[in-house]
């Protein structure tokens, strides 16, 4: 989500009363709030695939992501932290804990009766990288809830029949990755060359628009659930106004212009619109 993190604001001195919920009182629950979910693209150590499970109950009885709802008084990471203890077995420290992107959903089933009355969430989404291969033996999924787990490479899930939610997680998180790559660039001794910051900044717009065309493909996709006689599609709201994907760095930039993208590249993940406002700066530089 192109931002250093998801700040927790706790306003006063909070204390979290939440008591279970029998199925019926849940479902009212459930009729009348949107939950706030955390979800976890788990990276295998080297970085290049993604795990996931294949839900066998609802909602979404698919691919999808590890996670579950916050609980109130936790932070979004906390939250991450006991969702992939309580689902994997993984105990991850906060700082391994990067923010990705934010989503909404709306499904049209859910498990508590009445099912076909749905549930709605809203999801902040991490990335969490694993270490070794101690780690990965760890993971263990509950089987009441996935009837089998893969671990896959970011460009299956782009280009296959996957929700349109997680490819656009997993676009996110590829763009995120350009971005880190050229803040990396610009704190180390020398600050990279101005050649090789924008060329980073090429690449990371190219990856950002990429993620609004992912969503212009969502009605291409088809869930199908042999377990529960379950078929649907979705229908995903466009990011017109997400204007940044519509930009370009030219190629044969200037000096100004590099100098530009190199205090870009060092704003644009704490303060999008001074980042957008310097975009707007590079088109119109590339004119003149």
């Amino acid at each position: 989500m192109f931002q250093s993190g998801i700040p927790y604001h706790e306003t006063g001195t909070f204390k979290s009363h939440r008591t279970f919920l029998p199925d019926d009182e849940y479902g009212i629950a459930l009729d009348n709030l949107v939950k706030g979910c955390t979800d976890i693209l788990l990276l295998s150590p080297c970085g290049q695939k993604i795990f996931t499970g294949r839900r066998c109950v609802q909602p979404q009885p698919d691919w999808w992501f590890m996670g579950g709802r916050i609980f109130p008084g936790e932070t979004p990471i906390q939250s991450c932290q006991r969702l992939l203890r309580r689902e994997l077995g993984l105990d991850i420290s906060n700082e391994r804990f990067v923010a990705v992107c934010a989503q909404a959903f709306a499904f049209g089933m859910r498990e508590q009766a009445p099912k076909d009355h749905g549930t709605t969430d809203a999801q902040f989404c991490y990335k969490v990288q694993l270490l070794n291969e101690e780690e990965v033996e760890k993971v263990v999924l509950d089987e009441n809830e996935y009837s089998e787990s893969e671990w896959k490479l970011p460009s299956e899930i782009i280009e296959g029949n996957y929700h349109p939610a997680l490819k656009f997680a997993v676009g996110n998180m590829l763009a995120g990755n350009v971005l880190e790559e050229m803040e990396k660039k610009v704190e180390e001794e020398g600050g990279g060359s101005d050649e090789e910051i924008a060329a980073l900044a090429r690449e990371f717009l190219k990856k950002r628009k990429e993620v609004d065309e992912v969503l212009k493909t969502s009605k291409d996709y088809k869930l199908v659930s042999k377990e529960l006689d379950y078929e649907t599609t979705v229908n995903s709201s466009d990011l017109e106004h997400l204007s940044a994907g519509k930009w370009t760095i030219p190629s044969d930039c200037n000096g100004d212009i590099l100098l530009i993208a190199r205090y870009a590249s060092i704003l644009v993940a704490r303060f999008q619109d001074q980042f957008l406002f310097l975009i707007w700066k590079l088109k119109c530089l590339s004119q003149e």
